[in-house]
């Protein structure tokens, strides 16, 4: 017997009203744009000279582009990271004098006016005498390489060095046809140790696992054999955790560290052996098989040049909720992706991601922004469809965070200026700190609401007894509310050294809870019981099938 459909239920006309209330917002638009002038970022006058540094980490490329500056006397070294730019400044520093090297990053100006600047790179001028650009082959990365983009596309320099892994060569020759290649080799090569047990670590081993959970769960175990000599290195922790960290593996005060791949994005932290506890990682999106080239650049870091003749890599074995894949990292070692002129990778990278500028938007009203952004994508798509080295990214992110800084502002009745506006969206701010950027949008426009939430989270003494999880969170804070403070100096009374103060209250709490969670585990140990038990369960399997049968 055939079955019958249920009956759709008839919907209600809408209203003549509400038809013009509809349509309203596109005929908006269309109308904003028919105003726009939408323009793209493009160089008036080509390089000098550019020269492409490409190599794998311990090469020496960036010593040799770093005695290019020098000897330049002016420049800007732009890298990825605030670590690595003071680094670089504290070494340029040692060697030139204070007055001579500026720091600049979305935190901190040091000498600002100085000839040579060492800079994040999203902070580079666009313009100046040599450009130093670190890692390159950023460029393609899907958040923040439209700052790498920019620079290529249209600093105005007069002499470019590209740095980074051969990975970028074809992107290098796509942005510039003229560039002078310089291929680097390892100064220490790679051994290949295979698999290594908990307790045969030795001093001076980095063990790499991919989350915050893994890393705090390993320290752990390392440090039974290993007890107060365990160093521990992973994003979520504020950048001065992260130095002290890294210093007392450096120094011998830890024999080993346990961290994530943060060590593959410029850290610089050379062992003399590295072992891969995990060879899967959760990208956002699904857990996947780490890819070669990531493990390659993790990998990168064992070896001490004028310490060690090799850096030795391999496996971690022993633990009960993790393990390795020997076959997988051993293979990475080689690059297998083969370019032109011969030359081995391990991966094409040859797409550099692109995103406006406000001048490129042709707008002087806030409330045309989205418009403008929705607008200039669709030109941009069409202009580098074809023959481009430029692919343009989603602006869906950045509008998601202008809704968020609108809407809050219309519910109080508050208004921003455009350049306001634009340096507020495109805040150093993760996208589960939306609450806070809005909340700064409310102080810039005067609304005394802003000023007791603020208050309280530059409060250092709110961190007394917080968690881990809580000082990271207040250490992210601080970053945030150090860029507020040089963006707009006292307002809300927010100033450079108060955020300055949580931010070292945070990274000092955040140590002083390592040492407690690494020496009496929490993370990877059975609550029930005090078992080991994978770091993302609070029970071990036999604990877990007790609660479940009572």
């Amino acid at each position: 017997m055939r079955s019958r459909r249920a009956p759709r239920a008839r919907e209600k006309r809408p209203s003549r009203s509400e038809r013009a209330r509809r349509r309203r917002p596109e005929r908006t638009i269309r109308a904003a744009e028919r105003a726009i002038e939408i323009t793209l970022p493009a160089r008036e006058t080509p390089p000098e000279r550019v020269l492409a540094y490409l190599g794998p980490t311990n090469s020496g490329k960036t010593h040799a582009a770093l005695e290019d500056l020098v000897a330049a006397g002016s420049g800007v070294y732009a890298g990825p990271l605030r670590m690595l730019a003071q680094e670089v400044h504290r070494r340029l520093s040692a060697r030139l004098g204070h007055e001579r090297v500026g720091l600049v990053t979305g935190e901190e100006r040091v000498n600002e006016g100085a000839p040579i600047l060492c800079c994040t790179v999203e902070m580079a001028p666009q313009q100046g005498n040599l450009l130093v650009l670190d890692e390159v082959q950023w460029a393609d990365d899907e958040e923040r390489g439209s700052a790498w983009t920019q620079l290529m596309l249209a600093g105005e320099y007069r002499e470019i060095r590209l740095l980074g892994a051969l990975d970028a060569l074809p992107l290098v020759r796509r942005a510039f046809p003229e560039v002078e290649l310089r291929v680097f080799e390892r100064k220490v090569p790679l051994e290949w140790i295979g698999a290594r047990s908990l307790r045969s670590l030795t001093s001076g081993t980095v063990v790499v696992a991919f989350s915050r959970r893994a890393v705090l769960a390993l320290a752990g175990e390392v440090n039974r054999l290993h007890p107060g000599r365990v160093a521990v290195l992973y994003g979520a922790m504020p950048l001065a955790s992260r130095r002290e960290e890294s210093e007392r593996f450096l120094s011998g005060a830890a024999d080993v560290c346990v961290a994530t791949d943060v060590l593959g994005h410029g850290v610089n932290l050379p062992c003399e052996t590295l072992l891969f506890a995990e060879t899967t990682k959760f990208d956002g999106e699904e857990r996947r098989e780490l890819h070669p080239w990531e493990i390659a650049q993790i990998a990168g870091r064992a070896g001490r040049y004028g310490l060690v003749e090799r850096g030795h890599v391999g496996v971690l074995t022993g633990l009960a909720w993790g393990s390795a894949d020997p076959s997988l990292v051993e293979s990475a070692l080689e690059p297998h992706v083969l370019l032109e002129d011969g030359y081995r990778a391990y991966r094409v990278v040859d797409e550099a991601r692109i995103r406006p500028r406000l001048a490129d938007l042709g707008v002087d009203d806030p409330r045309d922004l989205d418009a403008a952004l929705e607008a200039w994508h669709r030109v941009a798509l069409r202009a580098w469809a074809h023959e481009s080295w430029l692919a343009v990214e989603s602006l869906q992110p950045l509008r998601q965070r202008l809704r968020a800084v609108q809407k809050r502002l219309r519910e109080r009745g508050r208004r921003l200026s455009l350049g306001d506006t634009w340096k507020l969206v495109n805040a150093p701010v993760d996208e589960d700190n939306l609450e806070l950027l809005a909340t700064l949008a409310l102080a810039i426009a005067g609304d005394r609401i802003a000023r007791p939430h603020l208050t309280y989270l530059l409060d250092p003494t709110r961190l007394h007894d917080a968690s881990l999880e809580e000082a990271e969170q207040a250490g992210r804070e601080a970053s945030i509310l150090r860029w507020f403070a040089l963006q707009y100096p006292g307002v809300a009374g927010v100033t450079i050294e108060r955020a300055a103060a949580l931010e070292e209250a945070a990274a000092e709490r955040v140590v002083a809870r390592l040492r407690v969670e690494v020496e009496s585990p929490t993370i990877g140990r059975c609550r029930s019981c005090g078992r080991s038990c994978p770091p993302w369960f609070p029970l071990c399997d036999r604990c877990a099938g007790i609660a479940r049968r009572s």
